[in-house]
């Protein structure tokens, strides 16, 4: 028997209907949203190159996403080569532009300018990418993720993979927050303890990480965030295809890790269209990118 996968494919158009009445306020007030990544360089290693291109992938799904809102989208491709000066220039470029309202840095940047993205207005970051100086508690993938696990969570331990990361760790913080009980395993632990858990989550970014002796038939549910492209052009999750069949429910890759209701912040009411406008923001980031919230269950795969 297999695992009842649980897809956000089909409910992501339904959102976008939902979600292009912002085009309204936002097109004519002509705000902009600012999606920044890397390009690897030559000579670096497949590893590298690899997770540059998972970042190509989502940075331009989230161009898709904020255009169909309305917002005019500068994706700023910068080479692996750009120096601390100039893209620290484009931080602050896009901190003292009013009509830039978010700005998303694709992670990793190359490990040498990680420090310079905390010149990033915390206003402006709408992914959690500055830690304890960011207005978000965690990024959007990570509220995703733990709006997947809710519901089956009651009484259960959830083991979450890669809890040390940016995404495995605000996964932990949501968690916690709602006082779930927490399995951190990271690079070096055992993750055959993992079996152990109710729940699994894998934020690794390691493909096939986790086989059978990790992944067990009485798991709730697996919910596998991990994304990494691949040299024949495929996409693998972090979660063994032989293991995959085994736990009750799972999100595959691609096309799951979807959270289940729309955002809060979407039914705002003010009258401000900068309250619409911020709304809008918050909801499309969370909705198209990672899914709905509006349904008590994602849509099966078929």
């Amino acid at each position: 028997m297999s695992a009842h996968q649980l897809s956000g494919r089909a409910v992501l158009q339904t959102v976008r209907e939902d979600l292009a009445a912002y085009r309204a306020v936002i097109t004519p007030a002509r705000l902009r949203v600012t999606v920044m990544r890397f390009e690897p360089s030559e000579g670096d290693p497949d590893p590298w190159r690899y997770r540059m291109e998972a970042s190509r992938i989502s940075a331009e799904q989230k161009v898709r996403a904020f255009s169909h809102l309305g917002f005019a989208v500068d994706h700023v491709v910068l080479p692996g080569t750009v120096s601390a000066a100039e893209f620290a220039d484009r931080i602050d470029a896009c901190n003292t532009d009013e009509a830039t309202r978010a700005v998303i840095e694709q992670f990793p940047p190359p490990a040498r300018l990680v420090p310079l993205v905390q010149r990033l207005d915390p206003a402006k970051d709408i992914d959690g990418l500055l830690g304890g100086r960011s207005l978000q508690r965690a990024c959007a993938t990570a509220d995703g993720i733990s709006r997947i696990v809710e519901p089956f969570a009651e009484g259960a331990t959830v083991a979450v993979v890669g809890a040390r990361g940016f995404v495995g760790s605000g996964v932990m913080r949501l968690l916690a927050d709602r006082n779930i009980a927490l399995l951190p395993l990271d690079q070096g632990d055992d993750l055959r303890r993992a079996a152990g858990a109710d729940i699994v989550v894998s934020t690794a970014g390691s493909a096939h990480l986790l086989t059978p002796e990790h992944i067990r038939p009485h798991h709730r549910v697996v919910v596998d965030s991990g994304f990494s492209p691949r040299a024949d052009g495929t996409v693998a999750g972090d979660i063994h295809p032989r293991a995959a069949p085994l736990p009750q429910n799972i999100t595959p890759v691609p096309g799951g890790a979807t959270p289940k209701r729309l955002p809060d912040v979407m039914s705002i009411t003010c009258s401000s269209s900068w309250w619409a406008v911020r709304g809008a923001f918050r909801g499309c980031l969370r909705f198209l990118l990672e899914g709905c919230r509006c349904r008590s269950r994602c849509v099966p795969e078929r």
